[in-house]
């Protein structure tokens, strides 16, 4: 059994306590799915499953982008759910390759990679006794390989002078340069508190709860506290009127201001992203 399929059955217990709601469709692949799936949102539950999927995304030379997890709770569905899964493929002419493939006594893993004309994923499939569980990513796009440089221009000859009376040369007009984002403002310095909308089954039915994640600060000078204390550096985006973070805490995320002295955070992990409405205090 390899490490991937040793993981699992830990990973399975976090992502199965904290189920989010029922969903009949996929927000990754736009398909439809089996009855009775049930999304994860949960960044804390699907963490580790998501360093999995980043694994499978290294091994196509790239890394996730865009990442779901679904859920279901009768492992009697698991042909059912494999069928539906190869009809919506050919449907959508998604090409499937299996990676790897692991079965025992108690449970069965497979992982795979999808493809199209544009975009690719990967997927593991994983399944024991009591449920059925589904991790997929669509893949970042392969960067493009810069051509070689040209080769020197060998020396022109001299320009031959015009003639009296020949009109000169219009000079080559300047690229425009970008425009600020109508009423894009960089946002206020200072601490902000943030919270987060987090979905709870609670009483029967799905619910959101506020939930609080700390401070940090926004200093001078392009700097910046997470909420940790770690410092890393932020800068404005006039054009797009995102403000762009790096290092620390809040490594590749963006924030916008909202009203006021609001600002909407939005913060990459390995298995999706979190999004905070933060306030300056």
């Amino acid at each position: 059994m390899n490490r991937t399929l040793m993981l699992l059955p830990l990973l399975l217990t976090g992502i199965a306590v904290a189920q989010q709601g029922p969903t009949d469709t996929s927000s990754l692949l736009r398909i439809p799915l089996t009855a009775g799936a049930v999304r994860v949102t949960d960044p804390a539950a699907t963490r580790e499953f998501g360093q999995v999927l980043n694994t499978l995304a290294k091994g196509q030379n790239s890394g996730c982008q865009t990442s779901e997890y679904l859920v279901w709770g009768d492992a009697d569905q698991a042909e059912q759910i494999s069928d539906d899964l190869a009809a919506q493929f050919r449907a959508r002419n998604l090409t499937f390759k299996t990676l790897d493939e692991d079965e025992d006594e108690e449970s069965s893993s497979l992982s795979f990679l999808l493809s199209d004309k544009t975009n690719r994923y990967v997927g593991l499939l994983y399944g024991d006794a009591e449920s059925i569980v589904l991790g997929w990513c669509q893949l970042k796009a392969a960067q493009a390989v810069k051509p070689p440089a040209p080769a020197p221009a060998a020396a022109n000859k001299p320009a031959t002078p015009a003639k009296p009376g020949t009109p000169a040369a219009r000079p080559p007009t300047p690229a425009p340069a970008p425009t600020a984002k109508p009423g894009a403002q960089s946002p206020a310095l200072g601490k902000y508190g943030c919270a987060e909308s987090v979905p709870r089954y609670l009483g029967g039915s799905y619910t959101s709860q506020i939930e609080t994640r700390g401070y940090f600060n926004l200093g001078s000078g392009g700097s910046y506290k997470d909420v940790y204390g770690a410092a890393g550096r932020w800068r404005f985006d006039a054009a797009t009127g995102l403000t762009h973070f790096s290092g620390a805490g809040f490594d590749r995320a963006t924030a916008e201001r909202m009203d006021g002295n609001r600002l909407w955070l939005v913060i990459p992990t390995a298995s999706g992203e979190m999004r905070w409405s933060c306030s300056l205090t």
